[in-house]
């Protein structure tokens, strides 16, 4: 939810700041209480930001990352272009469809 939200307002960055993140999850009716987790998401590094406003420091942020990581990523690292990847339709693309009844139930349906 965040995740299209973030890219419309500000573009595809490596990193989102703080208060970047409290707009956007505010603006999504998120609560307040998970945005921890938010910076997890889209933060790598902690930030003055992180510290005084939410008490997260690099240390912390990396075992919520490792948490993160464990959900979603069969423990690998990631970055925030992961997920926003998670985000993103899986339909159909585009191309040449030569299915008829496709075309005429929609691009995605089997009949």
């Amino acid at each position: 939810m965040m995740s299209p939200e973030l890219s419309k307002r500000y573009g595809a960055l490596p990193e989102y700041t703080v208060f970047q993140l409290e707009a956007t999850t505010k603006s999504c009716g998120l609560s307040e209480k998970y945005i921890p987790y938010a910076i997890a998401l889209f933060r790598e590094n902690e930030s003055e930001n992180t510290l005084k406003r939410y008490q997260i420091d690099q240390s912390f942020l990396e075992v919520l990352r490792k948490e993160i990581s464990q959900w979603f990523f069969a423990g690998y690292s990631y970055t925030t272009k992961d997920i926003m990847s998670l985000a993103k339709p899986k339909g159909w693309r585009g191309g040449y469809n030569t299915d008829a009844l496709s075309n005429v139930y929609g691009q995605n349906s089997r009949y």
